[in-house]
């Protein structure tokens, strides 16, 4: 049914209803598909959502790390792409859900062990990848202000030397979530 047919019919008398009819019509064959504008990995998926500045992906969904008990830190994780021609540099992060946020590597001490160790940033190779991951980069959540719950969302904020702010909404679970 085209619009010059909506409005020729009798029982259309009145201006209201010929718009009404006329939002209905509009409404019944709008789609999504239409409008949206969503590029992969750019505003994340049904886990994990992603507010990133041009030139990055969230690549893989982000995760907060539930820890049993009340333990008061804990991980955050998830893989960027840098797009761009130049490194960047994540420079510092914070959470409403933490009193602080740091920049963490594992690094291997003089014993040949591995130890975690704040690190003053952590870098995104151009047009590459950084996968934050456990036992790897990643960021730590510590002095949470609130225990975590599973499937609860975290906001992370990421400060990228010479770009906008990432914002991220990790979810939070008790394993890995899927690349």
């Amino acid at each position: 049914m085209n619009l010059q047919n909506i409005n020729n019919q009798k029982h259309l008398h009145s201006p209201t209803t010929g718009t009404i009819a006329l939002l209905f019509v509009c409404l019944a064959t709008w789609s999504p598909a239409l409008v949206a504008h969503h590029e992969p990995g750019h505003h994340g998926s049904d886990i994990a959502e992603c507010d990133c500045p041009a030139g990055i992906e969230l690549v893989a969904d982000a995760w907060v790390r539930l820890l049993q008990g009340n333990r008061p830190n804990t991980g955050a994780y998830m893989t960027l792409r840098n797009k761009t021609d130049d490194d960047l540099r994540i420079v510092a992060a914070e959470s409403p859900a933490a009193k602080r946020v740091e920049l963490h590597n594992h690094v291997h001490d003089s014993g040949g062990g591995m130890r975690m160790r704040e690190v003053e940033n952590i870098v995104i190779p151009a047009n590459k990848e950084v996968e934050l991951q456990m036992g790897g980069k990643h960021l730590m959540l510590i002095d949470l202000v609130e225990p975590l719950e599973e499937g609860q969302t975290v906001p992370i904020t990421l400060y990228v030397e010479g770009i906008e702010d990432i914002h991220i909404e990790a979810r939070v679970s008790a394993t890995p979530l899927s690349r």
